[in-house]
């Protein structure tokens, strides 16, 4: 009787220091977690770094001028807010299947030049698209800014890969 006296006192005073000790705990993985964007986040980063981000159903529009293009570009955190994405609808393919073997090769292979960006075309809405994510973990202006402007020249560089679009 007394060895179980002894392991319920001791398993309650190990329970009571775990439940004494956790604030602690977690308070020190938040400040050495990276913090991450929120919507409210990134729309007010957007704003500030002069873009005009327009909402959509799942996150952001934002427009870019460079030289003759207007570059739209989709900006959107995931469900969970461990990522963010860039997305560019290239256009409309009517009919995939008159896109000849060798111009989808040459999408896929440049995929591999523009990584971390890539193609994917949605056989349901029969659209081609550039996508890019990275993590969303203490992302800052400049950080977005250059994730912007590298995934715009991404769009322009291989426009001609993709004219085959409406």
């Amino acid at each position: 009787m007394r060895k179980t006296v002894s392991g319920v006192a001791l398993l309650a005073v190990v329970l009571w220091g775990s439940l004494a000790l956790a604030p602690v705990i977690r308070a020190q993985e938040t400040l050495g977690a990276p913090q991450a964007l929120s919507n409210d986040d990134l729309k007010k980063m957007l704003e500030n770094m002069g873009l005009e981000p327009k909402p959509l159903s799942k996150g952001f529009l934002i427009a870019i001028k460079r030289d003759t293009w207007t570059l739209n570009m989709q900006i959107v955190l995931s469900e969970n807010l461990t990522k963010l994405g860039l997305n560019a609808n290239l256009g409309k393919v009517d009919d995939p299947d008159s896109v000849t073997a060798e111009q989808w090769k040459k999408l896929l292979i440049s995929n591999g030049d523009i990584d971390p960006s890539c193609f994917y075309f949605d056989k349901d809405q029969k659209k081609l698209y550039l996508h890019r994510t990275f993590d969303n973990r203490s992302v800052t202006p400049d950080f977005l800014r250059k994730q912007i402007d590298y995934f715009g020249d991404n769009i322009k560089n291989t426009a001609d890969l993709w004219k085959f679009t409406k």
